[in-house]
């Protein structure tokens, strides 16, 4: 079937080619930009853009967006590739293209298009590729800046010399996007206004994948739901601001929900002192250090319903004594815990199921093969109000342990089933090393504090 220019401009508006011209469009659904239902918008050609051009077309790129958005209608660019850079988006600009077959391509080091202080702009369609020509740190190939609506939709961020997508106290919509080959992260975003960051792909990236950052902590309610995240490395090294799948700093209230994540070179998902987050059934497999982390100044996490393989570490909430505590840590699996190197590092780390520090309760999880610990209660002096019930424990050195190095201690263990714990099912511990018998097996004076009761061991 040839398509007519009339017919063209439906497709890549509504994503269907409509029968005829009167009622068939009227049934259109609405696209994701929230073009108006019979606004065909302009064609960029019409201003001179050439699909092919060895020039530099940011200027007549530039020229076609601010005509568009005087006659309040979207801008339409063609199939076929078109260098620019630094294009400038001016208030209530609609840039539609026809996904994978509309390219902008890096004219220069810098920023390919620009948003800055508008209340919205949509963008859709579009493929932008950096070319891999190295760019300062944190400059996306996109570069979003003090905008109240985004909407940011199949469009594809490729070769970026630093970052696909970079986010300043910008809210909005990103969905179905794909992001690959970066030589940072895939998406970088700081003081949030409240994203949704949505089914996206993110692939092959240097240090991160998606980091939600604040200047300061505080409450953003973002989402970051069902995105597939693989292959991502640790350039940069460092012992945990790299080689995390998602990294929230300092980032709270926001929701880690239903991610697949594969091949990341420490962690994850990483919550650095971001309080009232929940990280809840995300899929992880092949991880260098820690699966799930939430560590340093947090306060109130739930983590539930996760599924973390092939490990060095399933799930670390940790730091007391910079003020991490209030935890849940529920219903997940962690299998194949075993302890190891992590990449660049020099001292064997893991081992572990899951530790926990303060106002914990470890409930409902099963862990197995774990190296060294299936569940550990604290560790030195970071050890109060903890509690480990309903638990499956099965092929660890020690089943559960627990810090006995605070003078003042209170923590329950209670109706585990823990089986083939080669060290012992439930013992105390001194700064790792076990100071007790199995504890399952009668009381010691030194656990005083512990109750250990109704545990099933095999």
């Amino acid at each position: 079937m040839t398509l007519s220019r009339r017919d063209w401009l439906r497709t890549a508006l509504f994503g269907t080619v409509a029968a005829s011209a009167g009622p068939a469009l009227a049934q259109a659904p609405r696209p994701s930009t929230s073009v108006p239902l019979g606004t065909f918008g302009l064609e960029a050609t019409q201003f001179g853009l050439r699909p092919g051009s060895a020039d530099d077309q940011s200027r007549i790129l530039q020229n076609a967006l601010v005509e568009a958005v005087k006659r309040d209608a979207p801008l339409i660019v063609a199939p076929g590739r078109y260098r620019i850079a630094n294009v400038v988006l001016p208030e209530n600009a609609r840039l539609i293209g026809v996904p994978g077959a509309t390219q902008f391509v890096a004219a220069q080091a810098g920023p390919m298009l620009v948003a800055r202080r508008i209340k919205r702009t949509a963008i859709s369609g579009i493929v932008l590729d950096g070319l891999d020509i190295k760019l300062g740190q944190r400059t996306g190939l996109l570069n979003v800046e003090e905008v109240l609506d985004l909407a940011l939709s199949d469009c594809e961020f490729a070769n970026a010399g630093s970052v696909g997508l970079t986010l300043s106290r910008t809210a909005g919509r990103i969905e179905r996007n794909r992001f690959r080959s970066m030589r940072d992260s895939a998406l970088f975003s700081l003081d949030s206004r409240g994203l949704s960051i949505e089914a996206n792909t993110v692939e092959d990236c240097g240090n991160n994948g998606i980091q939600l950052w604040r200047s300061q902590a505080g409450d953003e309610q973002s989402l970051i739901r069902g995105n597939r995240l693989n292959r991502i490395r640790s350039d940069a090294g460092g012992d945990g601001p790299n080689g995390n799948g998602i990294s929230l700093f300092r980032a709270g209230g926001v929701v880690v929900e239903g991610n697949t994540l594969r091949d990341c070179a420490l962690t994850f998902i990483r919550n650095n002192s971001g309080s009232g987050v929940q990280i809840l059934g995300n899929q992880g497999r092949r991880c260098g250090e820690t699966g799930l982390y939430s560590e340093f100044a947090f306060e109130g996490a739930i983590i539930a319903n996760n599924l973390v393989e092939d490990c060095a570490q399933g799930a670390n909430i940790t730091n007391l004594d910079h003020g991490g505590r209030l935890s849940v840590f529920a219903n997940n699996i962690i299998r194949n815990a075993q302890r190891g190197f992590a990449p660049k590092g020099k001292e064997l780390v893991g081992g572990l199921g899951v530790h926990v520090e303060a106002e914990a309760a470890v409930t409902g999880n099963v862990i197995e093969n774990a190296s060294e610990v299936g569940i550990s209660l604290g560790w030195s002096w970071a050890m109060r109000n903890l509690v480990a019930t309903g638990n499956v424990v099965r092929r660890t050195g020690i089943g559960i342990s627990v810090s006995l190095v605070p003078k003042e201690r209170n923590a329950l263990i209670a109706n585990n089933v823990i089986s083939e714990a080669k060290l012992g099912a439930v013992v105390g511990t001194e700064y790792g090393k076990v100071v007790t018998g199995d504890l399952t097996k009668g009381e010691d004076k030194r656990a005083a504090g512990i109750r250990v009761e109704g545990n099933a061991v095999g």
